[in-house]
């Protein structure tokens, strides 16, 4: 007896519990962009904080409005997010090969940052910052672009129903008993329309003949362009930040030489021997222009001389039009090889050699510019050879026939 109530108690508590309403269905799935990413029980900023969830956690759609998606989380925790704050599983691939192929590629020198500093997944400002950079952290620069600076478009996560609604066609109206009145007679040119249009000379262009004081057409606004840098975190991230916000980890007495350039690249060419005291030989790669495609406009090697104690320039070419990254020979370097454009507008490969801190051109050959980062990853997954279908058991069975004749004819 005493069984029988604990089990009518145990199904009564289970039938209370699952009693609450049913969930929404799961309409898509994406996965968090930033480092963290706070989950509001409505749609404004005060509302309750139902979640805080990491970059990379996969979140279950279940509702959209506009921009803004209702999310549910592994715990089942269900709020509402920014869409620009999301990333779909190929953004997710995407980022992942971003970091592999930033792992392989050469480094173009060290920087570090005034304050903290976000790191976006793509060059635009509304892109998901998915770690930061602390004032006492250094990274590799990799590459630096110029990405025009537009709305951040994040794709479509829900995935809407594309059958073609049913239109019902519109019941054409019975004629009236009654026509209607023939349309009257159009108003006449006034004889003064010279003077209403603006033209009280009295000047009458002939056909196709242009009038001097015609206005031009407005153009339409140029839009603006950010320079950004790809960067390189010892935990082997890789990720967009905004150029003008990071600081080349060069020397300040040979940096204060940048004569306001920004040094786009530096690396450490060997040292000279002061007294005891190791002093590094460093080439910089600098951009003075703005608002161009390439990457740096001179480069400058900076010697130690031990009798004067002080860094002088040995070496300095400018007016280039050239691109990273610059490929250094041997350790300490011996050579190294940078892409340029002539002034006949071909893209070469030069290679200098070095010869006591003094650098020379030693050879000339065709070069191509490298395509930018984000473009890279398509361009690699078209030309990547595809897999041949595998054969059925009937072609291998077929194949081995046709193998065995051709042995017999011989």
């Amino acid at each position: 007896m005493r069984r029988r109530i604990i089990t009518t108690l145990a199904l009564a508590i289970l039938a209370a519990c699952s009693s609450g309403p049913p969930q929404a269905p799961v309409l898509g799935e994406a996965f968090v962009g930033p480092a963290t990413l706070q989950i509001r029980q409505e749609l404004t900023s005060r509302a309750a904080l139902v979640a805080t969830v990491k970059h990379g956690d996969r979140l279950s759609l279940i509702g959209r409005r506009r921009r803004f998606y209702k999310v549910r989380t592994s715990s089942d925790a269900e709020g509402w997010v920014d869409g620009r704050q999301l990333l779909s599983r190929e953004d997710m691939s995407d980022l992942k090969e971003l970091a592999e192929r930033a792992a392989n590629a050469p480094s173009q020198g060290r920087a570090s940052v005034f304050e903290l500093l976000n790191v976006h997944t793509l060059p635009n400002r509304q892109s998901p910052s998915f770690f930061q950079i602390r004032h006492d952290q250094q990274v590799e620069v990799v590459a630096h672009e110029r990405a025009p600076r537009v709305p951040f478009d994040p794709p479509d996560f829900i995935k809407l129903d594309s059958t073609p609604l049913v239109v019902k066609k519109a019941k054409k109206k019975a004629e009236p008993a009654i026509p209607r009145p023939p349309a009257g007679k159009p108003p006449e040119v006034p004889k003064n329309w010279l003077d209403l249009s603006g033209n009280p000379d009295g000047f009458v262009p002939e056909q196709g003949e242009k009038i001097d004081n015609e206005e031009p057409k407005p153009q339409p606004p140029a839009i603006p362009m950010d320079d950004w840098t790809l960067i390189r975190s010892k935990d082997g991230s890789a990720g967009w930040v905004l150029a003008r916000m990071l600081l080349m980890a060069i020397p300040d007495e040979v940096a204060q030489y940048a004569e306001r350039a920004r040094i786009t690249a530096y690396f450490n060419l060997g040292s000279v021997n002061d007294d005891g005291v190791e002093k590094p030989v460093w080439m910089w790669a600098t951009l003075a222009q703005r608002g161009v495609s390439f990457q740096f406009d001179s480069l400058r090697i900076f010697n130690w001389n031990a009798r004067r104690h002080r860094y002088e320039t040995s070496f300095i070419e400018r007016g280039m039009k050239g691109y990273l990254p610059i490929l250094l020979q041997g350790s300490p370097a011996t050579s190294f090889q940078v892409v340029v454009e002539e002034k006949d507008g071909r893209s070469m490969e030069r290679e200098y050699r070095l010869n006591g801190f003094r650098a020379r051109v030693v050879g000339r050959h065709e070069g191509q510019v490298p395509a930018p980062w984000n473009e890279q990853n398509k361009i690699v997954s078209a030309t990547a050879p595809a897999k041949a279908p595998e054969k059925s058991l009937k072609d291998k069975a077929k194949g081995f026939v046709e193998g065995v004749k051709r042995r017999f004819k011989r």
